[in-house]
């Protein structure tokens, strides 16, 4: 597949939304996705970094629910290790798409339920999601003692409802 990173999306948006096969997958996993990426361009990824960077300098960080890893390959630049994990094979074309382009050396990524996972040692876990704070939560305080849930505190600030 050729073209921008947002006509690869775009693609998978296409395909994959109540795609027979992702809802088998699902199922037989155990695991949800909404098939929406929160974090899918540079600009917000920088945005999410700057909000980031004070809590997170050259800390170990684990990023839950990854997507792309976008957001992991920024994160990547002030902290000193990023290890990022995704559940949903669906973003794999266009993660390593980002991968081939951005990834740098302190970034792992993991493919795999969080649950799953060897434990990591980490400072901060992070996860940026429209949905499933509970469980993205629950997942990410396995791997380090400071948890942050990106998007509800940005929504919180914002006055609105995470």
């Amino acid at each position: 597949m050729s073209g921008s990173l947002k006509d690869t999306l775009d693609y998978y948006y296409n395909e994959m939304d109540g795609s027979p096969m992702l809802e088998n997958y699902h199922r037989r996993h155990g695991t949800e996705s909404a098939v929406i990426l929160t974090v899918f361009d540079d600009e917000r990824a920088d945005l999410i970094l700057d909000y980031l960077r004070p809590r997170i300098e050259d800390k170990i960080v684990v990023e839950i629910g990854a997507g792309i890893g976008l957001l992991a390959c920024h994160l990547a630049s002030v902290a000193k290790r990023v290890y990022a994990i995704e559940v949903d094979p669906c973003w794999t074309s266009c993660f390593l798409a980002v991968l081939f382009a951005k990834k740098p050396k302190n970034l792992t990524f993991i493919f795999g339920l969080a649950d799953e996972v060897p434990p990591l040692y980490a400072d901060v876990a992070i996860f940026c999601t429209h949905s499933g704070h509970e469980a993205m939560y629950r997942a990410a305080s396995r791997f380090a003692p400071e948890v942050i849930d990106v998007y509800a505190e940005v929504a919180l600030k914002a006055g609105e409802s995470a």
